[in-house]
């Protein structure tokens, strides 16, 4: 091989693994919509296509509806950019109003523990299993404590020992009146989207008990 040649097969190169790369992300943005649709459709959920931004790029298409009375989503978010750019699925419950209660439920981990450090504070709820497994914060200990029934606690917990493919960053928050669960992932991956199935009826029991503490604050 002449010198001459070594530039362009190294251009050559890089454009094929630019073309592998942009085909593999166009396939798992396929799958991703797919299994989206069929989740929509197994939860009674519309989908919602996004406009195509500047005419050419689109955005992943949301679900939503009505399940249990509650306004219901499923979609994809991110956080961070560039190289820490993490993408999310999530499935979400809004409330009629805002609640005064907020939660935050987390895997317990290192962040967790890092949270610590620095002064964050959980609660327990007393059962050892459901304690050692998530970190709970909340602006009222002692109402969401009791609300955290055990039959709910085991439905959170199975989400985790039920989960096939390992999941990354499950929680579940309260926030903004929307009781939401997000894991790290897209929705390409069918047992992802089982978790967010099983997760989608967790949000509306954590709203309805949201709902009932709006239903005993003074004035309501």
């Amino acid at each position: 091989m002449s010198p001459a040649m070594v530039p362009l097969l190294m251009i050559g190169l890089f454009a094929a693994v630019i073309g592998l790369v942009g085909w593999a992300a166009a396939r798992q943005s396929k799958r991703a919509t797919e299994n989206l649709r069929e989740l929509a459709a197994t939860l009674g959920l519309q989908i919602v296509d996004q406009p195509p931004v500047l005419g050419i790029f689109h955005s992943e298409p949301r679900a939503t509806g009505q399940l249990r009375g509650k306004r219901v989503e499923l979609f994809h978010f991110s956080t961070g950019s560039g190289k820490s750019r993490t993408t999310w699925c999530a499935v979400s419950a809004a409330l009629p109003a805002a609640s005064g209660l907020t939660f935050h439920l987390q895997r317990q981990g290192f962040g967790t523990k890092v949270m610590e450090l620095f002064g964050a504070r959980e609660i327990q709820t007393g059962e050892a299993e459901f304690d050692a497994a998530w970190f709970i914060q909340t602006n009222q200990p002692e109402y969401f404590r009791a609300a955290l029934l055990p039959e709910l606690r085991a439905r959170i917990n199975a989400l985790v020992r039920e989960s096939g493919t390992p999941a990354r960053g499950m929680d579940f928050k309260l926030e903004q009146a929307v009781v939401r669960y997000a894991e790290i992932g897209s929705f390409g991956d069918p047992d992802r989207c089982q978790r967010c199935r099983r997760a989608a009826d967790i949000v509306c029991d954590l709203a309805d008990l949201a709902e009932v503490y709006s239903g005993q604050k003074p004035g309501n």
